[in-house]
């Protein structure tokens, strides 16, 4: 005898047994019960949410008979596909409207022996727009023994003429957890035995399709084990390991570089794609966001003691920004990497962000810390106060400098000239600069080039020398300009747009191309 797979062997073949859409087969059960029957319905969905099986019931139950035995092969032959009353079409392959039409002609024809001839189509949205033209008059008043049972994944398709004809319902997606409570079921059916882990990953995989889930628990019951072990699954799915998955986040909460090198190095060395790595990642980091801010008890979480244990701890070492940061960087370098070029780097660097970012948040929170509240600021600190008791407040700023005050770089001419010279927007005033004094870290320079717009504009960027070798060198810097030529004020906003704005030249492209001035800017001395 054959073997039949675990979604078609475990369908729903009543109202009572649907998993997911009780609302909708209760609603159906009553319109019967009260003989509110429309002449026709449109089911909507994702794949494997169980339209098709909830066709075929609402078909069955629609011809129930009162003989037992005659009801008996009405319901096995509607549920086999081949009841003469309940004609099933797909209609990816009788899309043309010509099929519409021998559609049309069919309804025609009294029930065999049944009280209804109902036709489910599936997959509606497929049929042409002639078809569906066809289609049009004979939805809108059918014969009284005519049923319709449209079903479709994609219900933006189906044009609004023909979903007005329609009653509309909405499946939604399947639970997590009624996933997991009917998966418990078909194994202890079988008498196979799996770990909550195992049931709980095959549950988040079918992604709110109970077909995806079940196809995925036959390829694990097809190895031949009475006992399905996490680390069987993860080596016959191929999915990353959770316990390594976990001491890479681990790793990356902690900040430690070299350990989240080694574990995701050992991810992909076991064939686990970039990719795939990458959206682990993200799924255990949006785990420990929604644990930290729903608690590791909340039903959005399904997963064992264990793992919630390690995702709290997780949680606990970064913020709720610093989560989300990590969640849309993992997502956006996974679209990235599936494009080829540089993925191995591109991953590489992302670890690296990740780990990077982590201190970066642990940093702030310790500045925010010690930052005053606006409240405190205003307060004043009494005659009678006791000196002990005066709080010592350290400003972001003060932190700062007292971080960088010492520059972590050995600071000669040499090595200033090198970091000015490849800076963009500097190396072009380099040549213009000369090396006149460096007491500790204050620096004065001296500017070689004649004309006033050039002396203006060299020192305009004093503040981005001291900005670009405090990033260099580390520590604070004070940068002296000193020029032979005593310089000008450098002309106003006002009276350079107004300059501008004057110009002949200016005025006539302003004419051609009817275009408004937005910024004057000025410009660095060419190089000569």
């Amino acid at each position: 005898m054959s073997y039949t797979v675990l979604a078609r062997r475990y369908r729903s073949t009543s109202f009572d047994t649907i998993v997911g859409q009780e609302p909708i087969a209760r609603t159906l059960k009553n319109a019967i019960e009260s003989d509110r029957t429309a002449h026709a319905y449109l089911f909507c969905g994702t794949r494997g949410v169980g339209k098709t099986s909830m066709a075929r019931i609402f078909a069955r139950e629609l011809n129930r008979s009162h003989e037992l035995q005659e009801e008996n092969k009405i319901g096995e032959a509607v549920f086999r596909g081949n009841d003469l009353d309940v004609i099933e079409i797909d209609g990816a392959s009788n899309r043309g409207v010509q099929e519409a039409r021998d559609l049309i002609a069919s309804a025609g024809l009294a029930p065999s022996r049944c009280k209804y001839r109902i036709f489910i189509i599936d997959e509606v949205h497929m049929l042409t727009t002639p078809a569906f033209n066809a289609l049009l008059k004979t939805m809108e008043e059918p014969p009284s023994h005519v049923k319709f049972i449209l079903c479709t994944t994609e219900p933006h398709k189906v044009p609004s003429t023909i979903q007005s004809r329609c009653q509309k319902f909405d499946f939604k997606a399947i639970t997590t957890s009624k996933i997991i409570d009917h998966l418990k079921f078909i194994l202890q059916k079988e008498k196979i035995k799996a770990d909550d882990e195992v049931i709980a990953e095959v549950a988040m995989l079918g992604n709110g399709s109970m077909r995806d889930a079940l196809s995925i628990l036959d390829r694990l019951l097809a190895g031949g084990s009475t006992t399905i072990k996490l680390e069987e699954m993860e080596d016959l799915l191929g999915l990353p390991s959770q316990t390594a998955m976990y001491k890479l986040c681990t790793a990356v909460a902690h900040s430690k570089l070299q350990e989240a090198f080694l574990s995701s190095d050992a991810l992909i060395s076991s064939g686990i794609s970039l990719d795939r790595v990458l959206e682990v990642l993200a799924m255990s980091f949006r785990n420990a966001l929604i644990g930290k801010v729903c608690g590791a008890d909340t039903p959005m979480l399904e997963l064992s003691d264990g793992a919630r244990e390690i995702i709290t701890t997780i949680g606990n070492q970064l913020n709720e920004s610093q989560l989300t940061y990590m969640i849309a960087l993992c997502d956006a370098t996974s679209r990235q990497v599936r494009r080829g070029g540089t993925g191995r780097a591109l991953f590489d660097a992302t670890i690296a962000r990740l780990c990077m970012s982590s201190s970066i948040a642990q940093a702030g929170n310790i500045l925010s810390s010690n930052e005053p509240s606006a409240r405190n600021k205003k307060k004043r600190i009494t005659a009678n106060s006791s000196p002990s008791t005066k709080p010592v407040v350290v400003t972001p700023k003060q932190a700062e400098k007292a971080v960088t005050s010492i520059p972590s770089k050995e600071v000669n001419w040499e090595s200033i000239r090198t970091c000015i010279a490849r800076t963009p927007g500097l190396k072009r005033i380099v040549t213009y600069l000369e090396f006149s004094k460096l007491d500790g870290q204050k620096l004065t320079l001296k500017i070689s080039v004649d004309g006033t717009d050039s002396v203006n504009y060299i020192l305009a960027q004093r503040q981005r020398i001291e900005q670009t070798l405090a990033q260099e060198f580390g520590g604070t810097f004070t940068v002296v300009i000193a020029s032979n030529q005593q310089a000008t004020s450098a002309p106003s906003v006002t009276d350079s747009f107004d300059a501008v704005k004057n110009d002949e030249l200016v005025q006539t492209a302003r004419g051609l191309f009817e275009g408004t001035i937005v910024q004057v800017i000025a410009t660095p001395p060419e190089d000569t």
